[in-house]
């Protein structure tokens, strides 16, 4: 597919979309990825407010930076791969939306305040401290992992759909065991609520 054809889609459905759209980058699930220049271009569409990239690409997140904060500084760039949660911040990007964060939203909300802060030493061991919980519930687990973490933390995470499977009970207790590491970093408060 090309980038011609990506701007022209996102175009299309900005015009038609009566609220504002985020680009979503995410090709190691579709296949596709979009440019840099192309979210710069795209970034100059009054109806387009921001991307979520979760390709974990930090250098391409910081071209996305670099062009689409040149042509509108409103434009969001958020990172959605919470491997590069810090890294990406510390690139420019402005927050993140996050399945790891759905599992432990404290933790997150408390390596962005550390990065606010200006407290990097702690921001960088709470990044090391996600890091195992979201490959977890992402790479390694999937949507089944996800769900699993949700349950595990008191969220209701639900029951996955065919033809996806729920993981096993070993795997189930190894998300046990990174959701208390997690909370672990959290300097004696939860990093689950």
């Amino acid at each position: 597919m090309s980038q011609e054809a990506l701007a022209d889609h996102f175009a299309a459905v900005a015009d038609a979309s009566p609220v504002p759209v985020v680009l979503y980058n995410i090709p190691q699930n579709t296949g596709v990825a979009i440019a840099p220049e192309t979210v710069a271009r795209l970034s100059e569409h009054p109806n387009i407010c921001g991307i979520k990239d979760s390709s974990g690409d930090v250098v391409n997140l910081s071209e996305m930076l670099r062009l689409a904060g040149g042509c509108r500084e409103d434009f969001a760039v958020l990172t959605g791969h919470a491997g590069v949660f810090y890294a990406s911040l510390c690139a420019g990007a402005c927050g993140a939306i996050l399945a790891a964060g759905c599992a432990v939203p404290r933790l997150c909300v408390q390596i962005f305040e550390a990065f606010r802060a200006e407290d990097h030493a702690r921001a960088l061991e709470l990044q090391k401290r996600l890091a195992p919980i979201a490959r977890a519930v992402t790479t390694r687990y999937g949507i089944g992992g996800l769900k699993a973490a949700l349950d595990l933390a008191g969220y209701g995470g639900g029951a996955v759909r065919a033809p996806l499977r729920a993981p096993g009970e070993e795997a189930r207790a190894e998300i046990a065991r990174l959701l208390e590491e997690a909370a672990g970093a959290a300097a004696g408060r939860s990093a689950l609520t």
